[in-house]
C-alpha cells in the first residue's frame, strides 16, 4: 500500500511499471504469497499478477499519502484498520537516516519496545 509500482504481463512476460527497486519489492511481495495459508489464488498469475497484494490492499482502507519525493526522501502512506480496526497507521519508507530520525520507539528482538535515544539514532545514521 505503500508504493506506486507495479507488475504487468505483456508481451508473454512479466514487466515492472515504476522504479525498478519498488517493482521488485512488488515481486516479492507477490512470491510471498504463495506461503500465506489465507490467500488462494483465484486464477492466472498473467491475468492478475498483483492478486496477492491487491488481496492485502482490500483488508485496509486508505485514507491518504504523501508520495516520495528528493526532499523529503520519504514515502508516506495512512491506513485505517491495520493495526486496530477504525484507527490509522502511518506506513514510512525511505531513506535509512530519514525513518530512524521520524522514529521514538523501535521493536526489540523479544517484540518488546524500546525508546529510541539521540545517541542510538546517531549510531545508526553515521
Amino acid at each position: 500500500m505503500n508504493n506506486n509500482a507495479g507488475i504487468v504481463y505483456e508481451d508473454g512476460k512479466f514487466n515492472k511499471r515504476g522504479e525498478p527497486t519498488e517493482a521488485a519489492l512488488k515481486v516479492f511481495s507477490e512470491k510471498l504469497g504463495q506461503y500465506d495459508s489465507r490467500f488462494k489464488r483465484s486464477d492466472d498469475a498473467t491475468k492478475t499478477p498483483e492478486a496477492y497484494s491487491a488481496s492485502l490492499a482490500s483488508q485496509y482502507e486508505h485514507v491518504a499519502s504523501l508520495d516520495f519525493t528528493s526532499e523529503r526522501k520519504t514515502m508516506s502512506t495512512v491506513v485505517k484498520g491495520l493495526v486496530k480496526p477504525g484507527a490509522n497507521s502511518l506506513l514510512l519508507k525511505g531513506a535509512p537516516e530519514r525513518v530512524i530520525d521520524k522514529c521514538s520507539t523501535y521493536k526489540k528482538q523479544d517484540g518488546g519496545l524500546a525508546t529510541f535515544s539521540s545517541d542510538e539514532k546517531k549510531r545508526l545514521i553515521t
